[in-house]
C-alpha cells in the first residue's frame, strides 16, 4: 500500500477529489509492471545474467602441457580452413617474429627445437621474418574478444584466457592443437610452389617464456 506521504511527491495528485484517486489506482496498477521491469536490471547489475555474446559463464587459464577439452578449434573462425592432426602438444622455440593479423590473431614465427622439428611440413620452409631463417612454425594466439569483421575469433566464446604475446627473442614453451592450415588461396598467390597445408599451433591455449631475450 502506498503511503499519502509518498503521494504528495506524484505531480497532479492531491489528497482528495478524483485526480487523487486516479493517480493511485494507476500507480497500484503499475506497481507489478514496474517490479517486472526493475527486478531483471537489477539482477544483471549484479552479475546474475551474463553477456548474451558471451556462452562461457567462467574462463579457464591453462597451464604450461595443460590441454583444453572439447573441440579444439572452439573460438577459431571458419575451422573448417584448419585440418586438425593432434589434438593437443607442446613445443619448445624461439621466437623470431611476432606480428598483429587484420583477424585479430598475433602471428608468432617460431624457430622450433631440434626434438619438434618433425611437425614441420614443406610448406613451413615459406614461413619466414626478416633477418631469419626458415622454416617456422606458425603459432596463432587469437583475440580474447572477437570484433567485427571476425567476431567468431574469440578466447571468451571458447572459455579459456587467451595468453600473452611473447616478444622476438624470447624461448617460449607453447601448448594448443596441432593443425595444418589448408586454405588453397595461398596455393594461388604462388603459383608452382605448394605453400598450403603449412603446420600451426592454433589457438595456442598456453605460452610461457622459459627463457627471456637478451
Amino acid at each position: 500500500m502506498l503511503s499519502d506521504k509518498w503521494l504528495d511527491r506524484v505531480p497532479g495528485a492531491r489528497r482528495d477529489g478524483l485526480p487523487a484517486m486516479a493517480t493511485r489506482s494507476l500507480i497500484r496498477r503499475a506497481g507489478p509492471v514496474l517490479a517486472a521491469i526493475m527486478l531483471p536490471l537489477a539482477l544483471g547489475s549484479c552479475g546474475m545474467f551474463p553477456d548474451a555474446g558471451n556462452r562461457h559463464h567462467r574462463l579457464d587459464r591453462f597451464r604450461s602441457g595443460q590441454c583444453r577439452a572439447g573441440d579444439p578449434l572452439d573460438g577459431v573462425y571458419l575451422p573448417s580452413r584448419l585440418h586438425v592432426k593432434k589434438h593437443c602438444v607442446t613445443v619448445i622455440g624461439s621466437v623470431d617474429c611476432v606480428r598483429q593479423e587484420p583477424d585479430g590473431d598475433v602471428h608468432i614465427e617460431l624457430r622450433l627445437s631440434g626434438a619438434y622439428r618433425r611437425l614441420l611440413t614443406p610448406a613451413n620452409a615459406y614461413q619466414r621474418c626478416p633477418g631469419h631463417r626458415g622454416p617456422h612454425l606458425v603459432v596463432e594466439i587469437i583475440p580474447q574478444n572477437g570484433e567485427l569483421p571476425f567476431p567468431d575469433n574469440s578466447a571468451t566464446r571458447a572459455g579459456f584466457v587467451t595468453p600473452g604475446a611473447p616478444r622476438p627473442g624470447q624461448r617460449v614453451k607453447v601448448t594448443g592443437p596441432y593443425v595444418w592450415d589448408t586454405n588453397a588461396l595461398h596455393d594461388l598467390i604462388y603459383r608452382g610452389r605448394h605453400i598450403a597445408n603449412w603446420a600451426e599451433v592454433h589457438p595456442a591455449w598456453n605460452v610461457t617464456v622459459v627463457r627471456r631475450s637478451r
